[in-house]
């Protein structure tokens, strides 16, 4: 980055850290008339640029003038039916990408995990189903598969995992919990597939590992839960645990006797690193014997481990604790870091009233007063820090980025010259280091007095050195990749537009250059410190003689380097 740039950047930078009942008319009834019927609502208010924008902030990977036009015109609710509906918005997939890039003629050798993930990426910033595709990355967070440490041959079963979660994203949560269970990418990576029963010597005791975390990440959590996320407490006023060590350990024996589709009794729990469907039952390896899991339910099927494991899912399904659980993530992953009790009670209603159909309790989320009404000025408690990939796919999609692939149809474009991009902006799909995923629900951010402040997932993994190569990124990117010119198959990253910018810049227009971002990036939020200082800088770069396109550019960059931009509102 240029100096000039850098103290440009800098100085609004810490220039903006600085601002921080009416009647109807009454009717008489002592005529024996009839009384008027009540007068109609009023209509509901017409829906802005800004608040199409702003919906589709929570909604989607960013906004786009071509589709605030639609919410605009079809309103909240019928927008999401339309994205409900696999007949109007299909279901864009990964797996099938990658089958035809190695159909195209890429070796199988130079298949890399970048291949998936710009896939996903990329269709994140351009695919129409927009809130599956969201849907899709939450789920991911929840129900955590990670590639990390796998090789070239898991690529394609960790995108059929992907998948997985897209085709089930508004289906019920019963049905994710199975797809979960039994894909082979899970069963891999939590150490299931192969699971055996204990040993007559001992020698060989029941994996625990998946047992653990379906209980504590993908279903009840630690703790007894009301509807509104609160604790439940004893008799004397102490939190109660949703189970113990003897519950993880019957857990364990639910899943025993799973492994590989296609696989004999020999074969049983022989490593297969291509399988993508689900994992079979093998019996003469499931522990047979009654397992007392939570509430006291006890699950005694025999050697038949899968109604052992229907069960046991049931259980987990019907347990009090999954509504508000899972709706709080959801609630945290599209609209806010601290939902309120009230808020997430609703959703943990509509939950129940739809068997946790995923589908419609997303419905409730986005539709929600606490949602749909902007929060008060003074409101620091509203919002959710943006997503690394989140702001990626959001400057991609906003500004409508554009790539023309080589021959073969593959997406080769390097992040930060880094096929990894947990590296240089600290999170990259389907890649987190733990089950625990990069950032966890319950992170908080420690006050000056060393107390737990409000709840901020996404700033577990924001730092100094984080931020830093966060914005080098963007510099590189918006510098060398954002261009008026058309891209072609030999450039190596999407192409940001910045047309619309160039030519406000070209008019003088500074004013229409912050509106602009405003609206795509801020969903009109911005306040009128920032944009006043935005319009500033743009003077004053075109007093010392820069060209549109670099002022288009500057704008960008620094708008994306704000505090204000830093959190989703």
């Amino acid at each position: 980055m240029h100096k000039s740039r850098v103290l440009l950047a800098t100085g609004l930078f810490v220039s903006v850290l600085a601002l921080a009942g009416c009647g109807g008319g009454g009717s008489s009834n002592s005529g024996g008339g009839t009384p008027p019927p009540p007068p109609p609502p009023p209509p509901p208010a017409a829906i802005t640029d800004a608040d199409a924008a702003r919906f589709l902030t929570q909604a989607t990977f960013g906004p786009t003038r071509a589709e605030i036009a639609k919410v605009k015109q079809l309103g909240y609710a019928k927008w999401i039916d339309a994205q409900l509906d696999p007949a109007q918005t299909p279901t864009t997939l990964v797996l099938p990408h990658i089958q035809q890039i190695l159909a195209n003629g890429l070796a199988q050798n130079d298949l890399s995990q970048a291949h998936r993930r710009n896939a996903w990426l990329w269709f994140a910033a351009t695919a129409p189903d927009q809130l599956r595709m969201r849907m899709d990355l939450a789920l991911s967070e929840i129900f955590v598969v990670s590639d990390q440490e796998s090789g070239r041959a898991q690529i394609p079963r960790v995108a059929d995992y992907q998948d997985t979660l897209a085709r089930n994203a508004f289906g019920k949560y019963r049905d994710v919990l199975k797809a979960v269970t039994l894909h082979p990418a899970m069963g891999v990576y939590l150490s299931h597939a192969g699971n055996r029963k204990a040993s007559n010597d001992g020698k060989i005791q029941p994996d625990e590992n998946y047992a653990r975390e379906v209980m504590q990440l993908f279903s009840i959590g630690l703790l007894e839960r009301n509807p509104d996320f609160s604790p439940k407490l004893d008799n004397k006023g102490q939190q109660i645990p949703t189970y113990d060590q003897s519950v993880i350990s019957a857990m364990a024996r639910v899943f025993t006797g799973w492994t590989y589709a296609g696989q004999s009794d020999a074969q049983f729990g022989r490593i297969n690193t291509t399988s993508y469907a689900p994992m079979e039952c093998h019996p003469a390896f499931h522990d047979s014997a009654p397992k007392t899991i939570f509430h006291g339910i006890v699950v005694a099927n025999g050697s038949d481990c899968a109604k052992d494991l229907d069960q046991t899912l049931d259980a987990l399904s019907n347990h009090a604790n999954v509504a508000p659980f899972i709706s709080r993530q959801l609630i945290q992953r599209f609209v806010t870091s601290n939902p309120s009790p009230a808020y997430i009670g609703r959703i943990s209603k509509v939950w129940a009233d739809n068997q946790g159909n995923l589908g419609q309790v997303l419905r409730a989320i986005l539709l929600d007063a606490d949602a749909r009404n902007p929060p008060a000025g003074n409101d620091a408690n509203f919002g959710k820090p943006r997503e690394p990939l989140l702001r990626l796919a959001h400057l991609w999609r906003s500004y409508e980025a554009k790539y023309v692939p080589p021959a073969d149809g593959s997406l080769r474009f390097r992040i930060g010259g880094m096929d990894d991009l947990s590296i240089p902006i600290a999170q990259d799909s389907q890649r987190a280091p733990s089950v625990f995923n990069f950032f966890e629900p319950d992170y908080r951010l420690p006050t000056s007095d060393g107390s737990q402040g409000v709840y901020a997932p996404e700033l577990q993994i924001i730092n100094e050195s984080t931020f830093t190569s966060g914005h080098n990124q963007s510099d590189a990117l918006l510098w060398n990749y954002a261009l008026t010119a058309a891209p072609t198959a030999n450039t190596k990253a999407p192409i940001v537009d910045i047309t619309r910018l160039v030519q406000l810049a070209d008019a003088g227009d500074h004013a229409g250059m912050v509106q602009d971002v405003n609206l795509l990036l801020f969903a009109g939020g911005m306040s009128t410190a920032t944009s006043t200082t935005l319009k500033t800088m743009l003077d004053r770069l075109r007093s010392d003689g820069r060209n549109s396109s670099e002022r288009a550019r500057s704008l960008l960059l620094v708008a994306l380097l704000s505090p204000e931009y830093a959190i989703q509102r």
